[in-house]
């Protein structure tokens, strides 16, 4: 192992952001040439899109850090509140208009140079130097418990790894500065990490990284320079100019354990957030494992300058009041089925929209972004096991639609696609009751319907109707041009289509039925079941018919 630390690997000049090129070819670029070249990328394109958006938050960390409280030609904004608040928007539309001032990204970032070497004695980039001088550490772990390819831990390997050999035992100091980042965000709980330096139960929780916690939204552009763009929030929830603050790299490096610290104000100092600290190790030109110990610990609650997660509402365990957290994705749950939470704050503003949602309906009502620019919203998340010990998954997913919906001219759009997805919920259920009578009429036990050959049960009728209707819903939306449209006929069309696939799943169970559950018994035959299912499918009146009739129902069973 290496003790002697040499400076090595400096970002800002070595190639180890993965982007992918107009054309579909993947490289990898450093820090300087990704700001040079922004708009000759496509997007980012490392090994996973969670990577991704950690890199990709990196890179808006050095912009805020660069381009904070001046003009495009680097003049300092007027210390005016208003005009600070016009001079910020003003920035973004000439950004946006004439790309990133690339002298001044990079004069700044130079500056900070010895702050982005991968390896250094004083200052390593992300990192705290001496762990493995320090005998009150974690570690070493290899390194195949950082690489979210395969996120072994170091008791237990995974059965089919996407990694073998030298690939799966270390990392080069490109891969190794990507994981890094993507680490720090989504590094699941360690048990000793969190009680050590706990005092009291009233000390927040370390828990896993910051982005794990998060519904994390991104928003994607045509290329890396729109995403970089429409991710790069230069105003408050309310209005403001977000406060001053320094980024990791500006700071003296902060080697304290469990820091308990304010969620921050300021978007370079969110950016730059530490949970862990870590220190790679290399040997022969490789990185092979890391130490840890706990970094900044701060309240999730109320966190709003957080803008790219959605919020929820109430009551967490343990509080007294109702308060705003983030909330997670679920990976089984399709990112348009959440299309309410990415764009309505919903009844009596209990529901959470993300900031960069905010931020670009914003641009949208100032004709900023023309109204018929389309938005590509992307998810990118982990889900953990037992006591968030363990990721059991990684997922994302996308949602494009016309930017003209978020105008404040199109609101009633929002408010009937909304009502038309509730309509598709609806429907759903329907088809969930049917297999789940259909089961009951078998005389097979409530849930079981997947156990039994030909039978399907409720929660598995549900996910195939969401599944048929996932690319159609995608497609129905992003053709969606609301200057132009007609919003009756638009919804219209969308009930035909999630109608006439909902149909066809119950016309597929009836056509599996067994002889018995054909028969059933007195007040539970398939056949009747499913004549209530057409029935209360026939149109929407009867849908909502059947919704007022369910709330006074105990049970979704009887048809």
């Amino acid at each position: 192992m290496t003790t002697v630390i040499v400076e090595e690997f400096n970002l800002l000049f070595e190639p180890w952001i993965a982007v992918r090129d107009i054309d579909g070819r993947r490289e990898e670029v450093s820090l300087l040439t990704v700001f040079q070249n922004a708009a000759q990328y496509r997007s980012l394109a490392g090994e996973l899109p969670a990577q991704d958006t950690a890199v990709l938050r990196l890179l808006l960390c050095v912009l805020h850090a660069a381009l904070y409280g001046k003009d495009i030609s680097g003049q300092p904004f007027s210390d005016d509140y208003e005009e600070q608040i016009d001079g910020a928007i003003q920035l973004w539309k000439d950004l946006w208009n004439k790309g990133l001032p690339y002298d001044r990204i990079a004069t700044y970032l130079e500056s900070y140079k010895d702050r982005f070497y991968l390896f250094h004695e004083e200052t390593p980039f992300f990192q705290i130097p001496g762990l493995d001088q320090r005998d009150d550490v974690f570690g070493p772990f290899g390194i195949a418990k950082i690489n979210g390819e395969i996120a072994e831990g170091e008791n237990k390997a995974r059965l089919f790894p996407q990694r073998a050999g030298e690939g799966k035992s270390s990392l080069s100091y490109a891969e190794a500065a990507r994981w890094l980042l993507y680490y720090s965000g989504f590094a699941e709980t360690f048990g000793k990490l969190e009680a050590k330096g706990k005092t009291s139960k009233s000390d927040p929780s370390i828990g896993v990284g910051w982005l794990g916690k998060l519904g994390l939204i991104s928003a994607v552009g045509d290329n890396l320079f729109q995403t970089l763009m429409l991710n790069f929030v230069l105003l408050n929830d309310n209005g403001e100019v977000w406060e001053a603050g320094k980024p990791i790299w500006e700071k003296p490096v902060n080697t304290k354990e469990r820091h308990i610290i304010s969620f921050p104000s300021s978007q370079t100092e969110l950016l730059s957030l530490q949970p862990r600290r870590v220190q790679l190790e290399r040997m022969n030109g490789r990185v092979v494992s890391f130490r840890l110990v706990s970094g900044d610990v701060f309240p999730q609650e109320e966190a709003f300058a957080e803008t790219m997660t959605i919020w929820r509402y109430g009551k967490h365990p343990g509080d007294k009041v109702e308060r705003y957290r983030p909330r997670p994705f679920q990976p089984a749950v399709q990112l348009w089925r959440d299309f309410a939470s990415l764009v309505s704050q919903g009844a009596g503003g209990k529901q959470g929209m993300p900031g960069i949602v905010r931020w670009t309906k914003s641009l949208v009502e100032k004709d900023i972004i023309p109204s018929d620019f389309h938005y590509r919203f992307q998810t990118s998340g982990i889900s953990y096991g037992t006591m968030q010990a363990v990721i059991t998954d990684v997922f994302s997913d996308s949602l494009a639609f016309n930017a003209g919906l978020l105008s404040v001219l199109h609101e009633g759009w929002i408010t009937g696609i909304i009502n038309g997805l509730s309509q598709t919920e609806k429907l759903v259920r329907e088809v969930g009751m049917l297999a789940q009578n259909i089961v009951k009429a078998a005389g097979i036990k409530d849930g079981a319907g997947g156990k039994n050959e030909g039978i399907i049960a409720r929660d598995e009728a549900r996910t195939m109707a969401y599944y048929r209707l996932d690319l159609s819903f995608r497609l129905w939306l992003e053709q969606i041009d609301p200057a132009t449209d007609n919003i009756d006929s638009k919804l219209d069309e969308w009930w035909a289509t999630s109608q006439a696939a909902v149909r066809a799943i119950g016309r597929e169970l009836m056509n599996q039925c067994s002889p018995q559950a054909l028969l059933g018994r007195p007040g539970q035959s398939a056949a009747e079941a499913y004549n209530w299912f057409l029935y209360y499918t026939a149109n929407r009146n009867a849908l909502n018919v059947r919704g007022e009739k369910r709330r006074g129902k105990p049970t979704e069973s009887n048809s």
